[in-house]
Parts: C-alpha cells; sequence; structure tokens
C-alpha cells in the first residue's frame, strides 16, 4: 500500500512539473501567478522541472524504505516553500489551500512510511 501511494506522489510529481513545461500559463494560474506575466511562467517551469526532479527522486527511492521515507520528507516541504512563495508575491490567495494541502499529504506519507 505504501509503496502504491508513493508511486502515486512520485508519479503525480512528474506529470504536474512536466505539465509547467508544456503549460506555463495554465499553471502559473494553479500556482496562483499571474498568466500574462513571462516571469511567473519561467518561474513555473523552473518549479515544473523541480518537480519532476523529485518526483524521479521518489520514484528511485520506491525499494529502499528509509530512502523512500527521507526523499518524501524532504519532498514535503515544497509545498511549504511554494506557499510562502506565492504569499510573498501575490498574498494571501485560494492556491495556498492547495500548496500547504501537498505538504500534509507528502509529510504524511512520510511518517508512514516504516523506516
Amino acid at each position: 500500500m505504501v509503496r502504491l501511494l508513493s508511486g502515486a506522489i512520485g508519479a503525480a510529481l512528474v506529470v504536474v512539473g512536466g505539465g509547467a513545461a508544456i503549460a506555463p500559463s495554465f499553471s502559473a494560474a494553479v500556482f496562483g501567478l499571474p498568466t500574462d506575466d513571462r516571469t511567473a511562467q519561467a518561474y513555473v517551469r523552473t518549479v515544473g522541472a523541480r518537480d519532476v526532479i523529485l518526483g524521479a527522486i521518489v520514484l528511485t527511492s520506491l525499494g529502499d524504505r528509509p530512502a523512500l521515507r527521507r526523499a518524501l520528507g524532504w519532498t514535503s516541504l515544497i509545498g511549504l516553500a511554494d506557499a510562502f512563495a506565492v504569499l510573498a508575491i501575490r498574498g494571501p490567495r485560494l492556491q495556498h489551500v492547495a500548496h500547504l494541502g501537498g505538504f500534509a499529504a507528502l509529510a504524511l506519507a512520510a511518517l508512514i512510511v516504516e523506516p
């Protein structure tokens, strides 16, 4: 069960990150940034690349529980970082729920993986 959940998390990060490269305007809106700003689109593409890399790390850690637990734990922090970044740029936004929800889900996943 943990392996399936972790695999889904890793795959989701890869898909969402790849989507940011393909559709930066859409991803900017989901992220809480202006959709017509080239700087915001570049930022979203960079964040997307980060998510692809972190998703790949999670996927390659599936066979090693201690490594998987660390990967999920560290990856959970991206939700907090993203929430603070959007807060600093745009102020409070509804998208904070998604960022903080991502943090909580990944942190919980890290906690349920037995070391």
